[in-house]
């Protein structure tokens, strides 16, 4: 799972769009297992506090009581930096993202929640949202 979809549930107070971003991440914990690496956390905190002045307590509680009890969060290491260099270099994409990828390849994970185009260009990843 991408901070796309954690920083809209984090952020987004308008009822109707709120809805759509609940509905998708329900129904995705219903019918998949759901992973997420440390990354995307950093990325949540970061962006919620700079695009929308939500402070870091507000989303560290979010963190805990709506990520962590349903998302296993993978560490990055040597070997997800050693693959994320790979990807970089064959699909030029932005190195958060050659991360993520890098830990969804080394988990043999192979379906990401994103609203990032530039995951459909690696080969073997199926990148889904919400339609």
């Amino acid at each position: 799972m991408d901070s796309n979809l954690l920083i809209y549930l984090n952020a987004v107070r308008a009822a109707e769009a709120r809805a759509a971003y609940e509905n998708f991440y329900l129904n995705l914990l219903a019918e998949n297992k759901a992973y997420t690496d440390v990354l995307v956390l950093d990325e949540l905190l970061y962006i919620s506090k700079k695009k929308y002045n939500i402070p870091y307590n507000v989303s560290i509680q979010f963190i805990k009581s709506i990520v962590q009890p349903y998302v296993e969060i993978l560490a990055l290491g040597s070997e997800e930096f050693g693959k994320a260099s790979e990807i970089i270099n064959s699909y030029n994409i932005k190195p958060s993202d050659a991360l993520h990828a890098a830990a969804m390849t080394v988990n043999s994970i192979s379906k990401i929640v994103s609203e990032d185009k530039e995951f459909d260009r690696i080969k073997g990843l199926n990148r889904i949202w919400l339609t």
